[in-house]
């Protein structure tokens, strides 16, 4: 296999309610691959080797096959040096809470599945994944705030706000409990996903032709081009500029 192969299939009505959907990626590609963080938590299979993931101070440590991904803060890097066969499960950014009642202990790091009481062995095919999962999860409930937190999210990402207080007033609460509920239900504060967001809306708008980066900056919400360029850094491992060129794993970025 050379060229990657990516497949997707969205969340049935039982399994709506926590997951966006599920994906494969298979591909015979190797080197280096960069995943930019986007509020999202995933359950992933390795059916193939696992790739090694590049940990800043700790060297590469290869992946264990089964595990859950929390909320990233940071861009992550893996190394792929053989085939790659990988199947997730996508969660929505307001489930998370429903698998781990301190979500924000997730941030960065990966869980083997088992400890925290699921079981996810590999498949031979995308709707099997998807089937074990749905009889799996289909009846874990969401944490009670889900609703604020879902409203919110949603209000981020389009840019209908851009401070904290302007989403606290969009869902009728005070800073302060929206900042406890929204944790509460991704692992990550209110602040730092409006800060995500933005650096969404602003990859998106390069990657689809924006005339410039200032453009793309102000259109996006940030104050300057300079501090588009340090959320790039952060979260994509590299310039808005080289955000032009398209990468092999895209599907990554979802």
């Amino acid at each position: 296999m050379t060229d990657p192969v990516y497949e997707y299939l969205p969340a049935g009505a039982r399994l709506a309610h926590l997951a966006e959907g599920a994906w494969r990626l298979r591909s015979g590609e190797r080197g280096k691959q960069v995943i930019a963080p986007d509020g999202r938590c995933e359950l992933i299979v390795h059916a193939a080797t696992p790739p090694r993931e590049l940990r800043v101070g700790a060297g590469p440590v290869r992946q264990p096959r089964a595990f859950l991904y929390g909320p990233l803060t940071r861009v992550l890097v893996i190394e792929q040096d053989a085939d790659m066969d990988v199947m997730g499960l996508r969660l929505h950014p307001w489930a998370v809470g429903a698998l781990s009642p301190r979500p924000a202990e997730l941030r960065d790091r990966l869980s083997v599945l088992a400890p925290l009481g699921f079981d996810l062995p590999g498949a031979r095919s995308l709707e099997a994944f998807m089937d074990t999962a749905d009889a799996l999860l289909a009846n874990v409930p969401l944490p009670e705030a889900s609703h604020l937190a879902r409203q919110v999210i949603s209000c981020m990402e389009t840019g209908t706000v851009n401070s904290l207080e302007d989403a606290a007033r969009q869902a009728e609460v005070s800073v302060r409990t929206l900042n406890r509920h929204f944790e509460r239900c991704t692992g990550l504060t209110a602040a730092f996903y409006l800060r995500l967001a933005r650096f969404h809306r602003a990859r998106t708008a390069i990657k689809g032709g924006a005339t410039s980066l200032v453009e793309a900056a102000l259109a996006a919400g940030y104050a300057d081009q300079p501090h588009m360029t340090r959320d790039f850094r952060r979260f994509a491992g590299e310039t808005p500029r080289l955000v032009r060129d398209p990468a092999t794993f895209d599907p990554l970025y979802h």
